[in-house]
């Protein structure tokens, strides 16, 4: 689909022919204190750009990932009942002990290597299961669900948070009409007086796939739409304590 899915095959098939030994469980969680939300908007089916967006923020972001870092991917979708735990793993790898260090450390960088392939092979499966199955439902809880899936893992201090999504909300706590009609400030006066601003206090967010309306054929959204959209977000993030926010069409490297 996209060149990094086919290396990303590649390495499927090489992980699954590894012996059963050489993927003993091992903590990697205890490498990073780093941990990341990853949520991906599943209310609207994916077109063949917005999964060119995805499959490139995607390899973009798994480039950014460090020995230990804690990866935690949710869905998104018409409640936040109806959000899904896909992933959640650490990034397998031995950190840098020093010669003597990594001699006589438990880590195995063989072991570990190995381990990195299988942690790679089962998030790119669990990715090419989402361009293949497609859906599509007229509700997007994007708000409610970035709360209940921040406030879930609040104990485990997510540092940072990802979204893939066009982030056009549309439930009773607000619909984008509403939001064009009235403007991002008393949109995020309505949210706040809901109670629903969500706890991100020291996260950055990044927010990427915007730009598209749900119209037939998927248009672009008009600049002051767009300006719009962008204004409520920057805002909500703000409200919400994020460290820093980037919002845009594409995944931005390097933000992290």
């Amino acid at each position: 689909m996209r060149r990094w899915l086919a290396s990303m095959m590649l390495t499927m098939w090489w992980a699954c022919g590894l012996p059963g030994e050489a993927r003993a469980a091992t903590d990697y969680c205890v490498g990073s204190k780093r941990a990341v939300l990853f949520l991906i908007d599943r209310t609207t089916a994916y077109d063949e750009r917005d999964q060119e967006v995805l499959v490139g923020g995607m390899e973009r972001f798994f480039r950014e990932l460090g020995t230990g870092d804690r990866l935690l991917l949710y869905t998104i979708g018409t409640s936040p009942a109806d959000s899904r735990r896909l992933f959640d793993r650490c990034v397998p790898g031995c950190p840098d002990e020093g010669f003597l260090g990594n001699l006589f450390s438990s880590c195995k960088a063989m072991v570990a290597r190995a381990d990195r392939q299988v942690f790679t092979r089962d998030l790119v499966t669990m990715l090419v299961d989402l361009l293949h199955d497609q859906q599509d439902h007229p509700a997007s809880a994007i708000i409610e669900t970035i709360r209940s899936v921040a406030a879930s893992n609040r104990a485990g201090h997510p540092t940072r948070l990802v979204l893939f999504s066009d982030m056009l909300e549309n439930t009773e706590l607000l619909t984008f009409e509403q939001l064009l009609r009235d403007g991002a400030g008393p949109a995020l006066a309505r949210v706040e007086q809901a109670g629903m601003v969500p706890d991100l206090a020291g996260m950055e967010v990044d927010a990427f796939g915007l730009g598209r309306s749900h119209a037939k054929d998927r248009p672009a959204l008009s600049g002051e739409a767009m300006r719009t959209l962008t204004e409520f977000w920057e805002g909500l993030f703000a409200k919400a304590g994020a460290a820093d926010s980037t919002i845009g069409p594409d995944y931005v490297e390097g933000t992290d």
